[in-house]
């Protein structure tokens, strides 16, 4: 498996009630509530991504074989690295958008 970066569980939900009290009243940003649902979306759907090619690979020697189904067995497995990087790219793309946008705004 891909490298990913932290669960959505373990990143401040947009809905965390504001700063301490004493400091100034904050509502959530926009923003930031649009880029931690996608990110739970990603998240939630990123190992169906990576293992999308799976079962065809799993029929290579049993549905089809000889040279031509070998070439088209490595073409699948090459495949297959890419969806587990572009998984593991969106994630962090993701992941790092959110870092960047702060979680509240001033009232």
């Amino acid at each position: 498996m891909t490298a990913y970066p932290p669960a959505p569980a373990t990143v401040r939900p947009p809905a965390a009630a504001s700063p301490a009290p004493g400091e100034p009243v904050q509502q959530p940003n926009p923003a930031y509530v649009e880029l931690f649902a996608a990110y739970e979306r990603a998240y939630s759907s990123a190992h169906s991504l990576e293992t999308a090619l799976d079962p065809p690979l799993r029929t290579v020697g049993d549905a089809w074989v000889g040279p031509a189904a070998r070439g088209w067995e490595r073409e699948l497995e090459t495949e297959r690295g890419r969806l587990r990087k572009a998984a593991a790219q969106i994630l962090w793309d993701i992941y790092d958008a959110l870092s960047k946008v702060p979680p509240y705004l001033p009232k």
